[in-house]
């Protein structure tokens, strides 16, 4: 199924999260009188300050979230849309914390201690998580104030939105997949059997060769009537070695590509000649082949519902922010 990955704003709350904002100690936080003379301020909502550090701490865990290395974002406030788009959640994220406030919205302990205990588990170490806080000048207890903040905010959305988002009901569903049929297609697909023999070592002819030959005698066995399932458990050095050297259905851009090019031109039933790969030599033997098709209705149901439950979720959530932005004052440094 093809289908566009729309994330949650509870998931967007929780990358540009409200751990961004500064320690409640640090009191140009509630300074009213806050100024662009202030070099460190990049924004200002409704008098209060968001600062470059606060901004940089924002893409920082954004990036450890994804799965990049902060360490290798090359800083450019000025021409990188993570640092836009940053700055534009932290805005939302001040106006979204006031009116929880507004709204007198009290979170349970219990619930702040829980979060916290989550997020340190994203550390490898307690150490690493203290290391983390000293790095970002916060501490526990600051931090779980942030939390709380955070917390405040998924609550009050909860209220907002989340309650007035309806059931899907099964005629929408269906419309929706009739509608897109293309999101539902599954591409074709080969059932493969395959022996590696790997090379220890590419930059070594000599092992190479080695490698190579000892694919070919297994490839005679075959020719002489081994079945091919038992020469793999025998013979092959990948982990489905104890499955006869079944892969199971698998479509193109799944396997590395010198595999996938000859796994697909082979007819059933036929075996390959010797194939090198960077992992090593390859016999490969297809089983079965799947055309292209379109994926059953029955199949897509609930995806298609909490697909569609998300846009509307979506949608109320920009609708919603967009609202208290054009009631706010709102003054931003230009980035550019």
């Amino acid at each position: 199924m093809k289908c566009n990955r729309l994330l949650s704003w509870i998931i967007l709350l929780f990358l540009i999260s409200t751990i961004f904002f500064c320690s409640k100690d640090d009191k140009r936080d509630v300074q009213q009188t806050a100024s662009f003379s202030d070099s460190t301020v990049v924004a200002l909502i409704n008098g209060k300050a968001i600062h470059y550090d606060e901004l940089d701490l924002a893409v920082k865990q954004f990036l450890m979230r994804v799965g990049r290395n902060p360490k290798f974002f090359v800083k450019q406030p000025g021409d990188t849309v993570v640092y836009r788009e940053a700055l534009n959640w932290l805005i939302s994220l001040n106006l979204l914390s006031e009116e929880a406030d507004r709204n007198k919205i009290k979170v349970n302990e219990n619930k702040i201690e829980l979060t916290f205990n989550n997020f340190k588990r994203n550390f490898p170490s307690e150490q690493q998580f203290l290391d983390f806080l000293a790095e970002n000048n916060l501490t526990s207890e600051a931090f779980k104030a942030n939390l709380a903040d955070e917390l405040k905010v998924q609550e009050l959305l909860d209220q907002k939105i989340t309650s007035k988002v309806e059931t899907i009901t099964e005629k929408e569903a269906l419309e929706y997949y009739n509608n897109n049929p293309d999101n539902f297609l599954q591409n074709e697909q080969v059932r493969v059997q395959h022996i590696l023999i790997k090379v220890t070592d590419p930059n070594d002819p000599q092992k190479i060769e080695v490698a190579q030959n000892k694919a070919r005698l297994i490839l005679d066995k075959i020719k002489k009537g081994g079945k091919f399932e038992e020469l793999a458990r025998q013979y092959s050095e990948d982990p489905s070695a104890f499955k006869g050297g079944d892969l199971g259905f698998f479509a193109q851009g799944d396997m590395i590509k010198e595999f996938e090019v000859v796994a697909f031109a082979l007819k059933i039933g036929e075996i390959s000649n010797v194939v090198r790969t960077p992992l090593g030599f390859h016999l490969i033997k297809l089983n079965e082949k799947k055309s292209s098709q379109l994926i059953p209705f029955q199949e897509v149901e609930s995806q298609i519902k909490a697909q569609m439950k998300q846009e509307r979720s979506n949608n109320l959530f920009e609708e919603y922010v967009n609202e208290l932005k054009s009631k706010a004052k709102i003054k931003v440094k230009n980035l550019s």
